[in-house]
């Protein structure tokens, strides 16, 4: 049989370009088998960094909940120590601490759309006072004067994230702190308005430092600093931009920067916050003459010993235990109006604790206290029957108001 020679030539083409497609589609393949590996092999280095943080976060919250605990414990039944400049030195370097902590977690965190951070109800007057007395001994020593001015027609209580309301406020407090010597800083917190339960706040921290550049508004989160320059400031890193506008965003809230190198620098965060509906606000205080009996379930010693001290001021008779077997027995055996849980513990966790207890109490309010990043852990915590949790180190006020609304509900 005879082929033309365009025929010949026309089969060649064709075989080829089959042979070439056939190349090409097998080097796209293993092209795209290995895109995908390496995105499955990134993904599960992410995931593994978050869980490294998050555990390293639980393990840094732990003591240094003991120290802040034990510092306030001291602070409290020895009263002529209220101006000693040790204490003030170590109430300072735990808050400070804590809020670097709260920081590197919060950016481990805020990436997740499933994140729902809780709001709850708090007094703002107190919260803004404690951030500036916590800054009290950094003043000291720089020469600076730091004020807080605060608007009296912001309501007493209100319902907001907290937690974070109060990094975004010691971050750009401990900015203004860097950049100014011996000079004025000025907190002001003001009601801009007000629609129905809606409070339109304020926090303008204005000081006469230098301005800010560029460069030190890059986060330390994500890039290396210069470390001649950190050690010429006393607080180390400058205004954390990064992070501090992903906490704000996280909230609902802005922050606005005005820089004046004649004048220094002002800057605000300005956000949202609810008016508490109803009239009863809560008082920390437990009523009544008769002791009311609190279980501590925790597995530290020194966090065993600072809840047993706050509770115990507050006319409650404590039991302390260091695992959950023995919980499970103690409150089959007594009647507690109040459980206070740790999460993390060895053999039995907080959450199979409370699991094994609800099984034969389902109305004892149970709290978890827990230096876990609870974003990962709420579903199973409320699926556990804990009533509510707390995070550590917290705020006395906070957790007495919070055992007060269990106790009375």
């Amino acid at each position: 049989m005879y082929y033309s020679p365009i025929i010949i030539l026309l089969l060649a083409v064709v075989i080829f370009l089959g042979y070439r497609y056939f190349v090409v589609s097998k080097k796209l393949k293993n092209k795209n088998s290995e895109l995908q590996d390496l995105q499955n092999s990134t993904e599960l280095k992410v995931q593994k960094n978050q869980e490294f943080i998050s555990s390293l976060s639980q393990e840094l919250r732990t003591p240094l909940y003991g120290i802040m605990g034990l510092t306030n414990i001291l602070a409290n039944e020895h009263p002529e120590l209220e101006g000693n400049k040790n204490i003030k030195s170590l109430k300072f370097s735990g808050d400070y601490l804590l809020t670097l902590i709260n920081n590197v977690l919060q950016v481990n965190i805020l990436d997740s759309e499933t994140i729902e951070f809780d709001k709850k109800q708090f007094q703002l007057k107190e919260l803004t006072q404690n951030i500036v007395n916590s800054f009290s001994y950094a003043t000291e020593n720089s020469g600076n004067t730091l004020d807080l001015e605060f608007d009296d027609e912001i309501p007493e209580i209100l319902v907001g994230n907290s937690s974070i309301l109060s990094q975004i406020l010691m971050n750009l407090i401990s900015n203004a702190l860097r950049f100014t010597k011996n000079g004025n800083i000025v907190f002001s917190v003001n009601l801009i308005h007000k629609k129905g339960s809606i409070n339109n706040i304020s926090f303008k921290i204005k000081h006469d430092g230098n301005e800010i550049s560029k460069e030190d508004e890059r986060s330390i989160y994500q890039e290396f600093i210069d470390i001649e320059k950190v050690k010429n400031s006393y607080l180390g890193t400058g205004l954390n931009s990064t992070i501090v506008k992903r906490l704000a965003k996280s909230i609902e809230g802005e922050i606005i920067l005005q820089n004046n190198s004649q004048a220094g620098s002002e800057y605000a965060f300005v956000v949202d916050l609810e008016t508490v509906n109803h009239k009863n606000t809560g008082s920390n205080e437990i009523s009544g003459n008769e002791k009311q009996k609190a279980l501590i379930v925790d597995d530290n010693k020194l966090n065993l010993l600072v809840a047993n001290k706050i509770l115990s001021k507050e006319n409650f008779e404590c039991t302390t235990i260091d695992n959950g077997f023995d919980a499970i027995e103690l409150a089959k055996d007594n009647s507690y109006d109040i459980i206070l849980m740790d999460i993390n513990m060895p053999k039995l966790n907080g959450i199979g604790t409370t699991k094994r207890i609800r099984e034969f109490d389902p109305k004892t309010p149970i709290i978890a206290l827990t230096a876990v990043d609870v974003t990962q852990l709420n579903r199973q915590i409320m699926q556990a029957g804990l009533n509510d949790y707390i995070l550590k180190p917290y705020d006395k006020s906070i957790l007495l108001e919070m055992i007060h609304k269990h106790i009375q509900n």
